[in-house]
C-alpha cells in the first residue's frame, strides 16, 4: 500500500512498476507518452560510460526521462566500457539503443510506462543482495529533497539499515575493534519540498523507483518558487564497488546516487 497526501503512485510487483487502473488491474502502456518515443534534438558524449551516456541523456529532458540505473559490481581500478555517440533529431529509445549496442553488457525495460531501468545483462549488479531487501514500512514525513532519499536510503530504510549495520559490526567484532560512529541525524533545508511518503512491503529497488515517481508528481503538483523554478524530479544510480577487506562487511562498498 502506498500513501502520499492526494498522489497516488502506480502500483509495484515484485520489482515492476504497473500502472493502476480501476479495479487494480495494471493499465496498458500508452506508446505514444512513453519516455522512449520523445525527441532529443542533440545527443554527444566522448569516450565516456554508460553512467556518463545516461546522465546526458536525463539532463535533455530532466521532467519526463526517469532512470533506474543499476551499474555492473566492479573492483575500483576496474575500467569501464568506452562510449562514443553524437546524433541529431533521434528518439530517447533510440539513443538508448545506440548505448546498449556499445555497451553491450546492459539492457534496458521501461517500468510501468515512465520509468527507464538499466540493468546489467549477464552480470550482478548487486552481489550483496541489498536491492532485494524487503522493508516492512518505509515512511519519509517533513521537509527532504528526493534526490536526499535516495542518497541516504541505507540509512532510511530500517531493514536496510539494520542489516548493513549487523555486517558492519560483526566485521570489527571478528578483528577486536569496536565499529564506527553512527553518521548523525538526517538534514534538511528550508527550500526543500514537504514530503509525506509511506510505503509498505516493499523492495529497496522498489522504493527507489517510487520515489523517483514520487518526485515527478511533486514537480506536476508543485508551482514554482519566485524565480520560475521548480525542483527536478530524480533518477537513481547504485553502483557496487568489490573490496573482500572492505569495512562493511559486504565484501564491497555499496552506493546509491542521485542525477
Amino acid at each position: 500500500m502506498i500513501r502520499s497526501c492526494s498522489i497516488l503512485l502506480p502500483f509495484l510487483v515484485m520489482g515492476v512498476v504497473l500502472a493502476a487502473a480501476p479495479g487494480g488491474i495494471p493499465a496498458p502502456v500508452n506508446v505514444e507518452t512513453s519516455p522512449l518515443s520523445g525527441t532529443v534534438e542533440s545527443f554527444l558524449i566522448e569516450n565516456g560510460t554508460m553512467e556518463d551516456g545516461l546522465s546526458v541523456l536525463r539532463r535533455t529532458n530532466t521532467t519526463k526521462i526517469l532512470i533506474g540505473f543499476e551499474k555492473i559490481a566492479r573492483r575500483r581500478d576496474e575500467k569501464e566500457r568506452a562510449i562514443s555517440l553524437s546524433v541529431v533529431n533521434v528518439t530517447v529509445g533510440e539513443i538508448l539503443n545506440d548505448l546498449c549496442r556499445q555497451d553491450t553488457d546492459y539492457t534496458y525495460e521501461v517500468l510501468g510506462g515512465s520509468l527507464i531501468h538499466v540493468y546489467p545483462k549477464n552480470y550482478q549488479s548487486d552481489p550483496a543482495g541489498l536491492l532485494s531487501l524487503r522493508i516492512s514500512r518505509f515512511s519519509i514525513v517533513g521537509k527532504m529533497a528526493p534526490a536526499a532519499i535516495i542518497q541516504r536510503i541505507g540509512e532510511l530504510a530500517p531493514e536496510l539499515e539494520s542489516y548493513m549495520s549487523n555486517k558492519q559490526a560483526e566485521f570489527y567484532a571478528q578483528r577486536g575493534l569496536a565499529p564506527p560512529g553512527s553518521p548523525g541525524s538526517v538534514m534538511s533545508g528550508n527550500m526543500d519540498p514537504q514530503i509525506n511518503l509511506d510505503l509498505e512491503n516493499m523492495t529497496v529497488r522498489e522504493i527507489l523507483n517510487a520515489v523517483v515517481l514520487y518526485s515527478q508528481q511533486l514537480n506536476n503538483q508543485t508551482p514554482p518558487d519566485w524565480t520560475g523554478n521548480k525542483i527536478p524530479p530524480t533518477s537513481w544510480i547504485y553502483e557496487f564497488i568489490i573490496d573482500p577487506a572492505a569495512p562493511t562487511g559486504l565484501r564491497g562498498t555499496p552506493h546509491w546516487k542521485a542525477f
